[in-house]
């Protein structure tokens, strides 16, 4: 944490974070560098947890104020809460929960809010201009749906798997104030393409389908997200970018949101094309910064959880 050790006490509000297998998690350590920063006496710990069954029982029991959310429970926590949050209901996954004022377990998701708050607080422009997010899971999910609240002009989805990028869409779409969306449909074998694009509604609808195989497709787009884990330290794809250098154009803002390493091979390709590059910790750091809020009610030391999440990374990126 830097300083010295919070002390704890009868009093000590408990947060943490629960998932399986845990892992290294940067969440303990940039949430109790905030705890200390604002003088807060709470304590964040890591609960690797097997199962869900009776955690809303011990987290009255144990006293334990709210918790992060992370695989494999993001989507199986939501049948423990009393209300979700309708971008949370939206995305299909929450990853913070809390008690509310009125005693019942809320759930939040601040995954695409942190990510659109990253790229605010880079400048980085969303209304009106055309969005491209290269993935379809969970992520994508979090994202695509904070963005639309951005009302940008358009929203792309380029993904390999035909049929969560279609779920994905329609939903999207469902809501009529939500911007068009085109989907870029790349590695489909010629006959199930054929098929899709036979069923897909072309016609009178705010999404439509496009079979990706021109690079010319991504010029217009303003800013490009990648949702997936190509580039992280540790995957097979490592030393992949999901795009090429002839895919990309200076004009765009390029967001990466792998931060193992820092400088993933798409960040680099971009810094070679003179594209402005916004780096993934960021989305890490805003959706804690969100959470942090959420559980107590406190704007959050944001600097302080920087310097705490930068030095946890650069542990593991050794």
């Amino acid at each position: 944490m830097g300083g010295e050790i919070v002390k704890i006490d009868a009093q000590t509000h408990i947060y943490g974070i629960i998932g399986n297998p845990l892992g290294h998690t940067f969440s303990p350590a940039m949430h109790n560098a905030a705890y200390e920063a604002r003088h807060i006496n709470a304590v964040y710990l890591a609960f690797p947890v097997k199962n869900l069954i009776q955690l809303k029982y011990s987290m009255k029991q144990w006293n334990i104020r709210g918790l992060s959310v992370t695989i494999p429970y993001k989507i199986s926590i939501r049948r423990l809460l009393d209300r979700i949050d309708p971008l949370a209901l939206q995305i299909g996954s929450v990853n913070t929960i809390l008690w509310g004022k009125t005693g019942l377990l809320e759930g939040y998701n601040t995954d695409g809010p942190g990510a659109i708050m990253a790229l605010k607080k880079s400048q980085v422009q969303l209304s009106g201009k055309k969005i491209l997010i290269i993935g379809s899971g969970g992520s994508a999910r979090s994202i695509a749906f904070a963005l639309a609240q951005e009302k940008p002009a358009e929203i792309g989805i380029m993904a390999r798997n035909a049929m969560m990028a279609m779920q994905l869409a329609r939903n999207l779409t469902l809501n009529s104030e939500n911007p068009k969306v085109t989907l870029l449909l790349t590695d489909l074998k010629q006959g199930l393409q054929k098929s899709l694009l036979e069923i897909i509604p072309q016609y009178g609808r705010k999404w439509s389908s496009v079979r990706y195989n021109d690079p010319a497709l991504l010029a217009d787009y303003d800013l490009i997200i990648n949702t997936t884990p190509m580039g992280m330290k540790g995957s097979e794809s490592r030393e992949l970018s999901p795009l090429k250098a002839a895919e990309l154009s200076k004009h765009q803002t390029v967001f990466d949101i792998v931060y193992n390493p820092a400088n993933t091979p798409l960040l680099s390709l971009a810094k070679k094309k003179r594209c402005q590059i916004v780096l993934g910790y960021k989305m890490l750091l805003y959706q804690g910064v969100l959470q942090f809020e959420l559980f107590t009610g406190k704007p959050a030391p944001v600097a302080a959880m920087e310097k705490a999440l930068m030095a946890e990374i650069k542990k593991v990126s050794k």
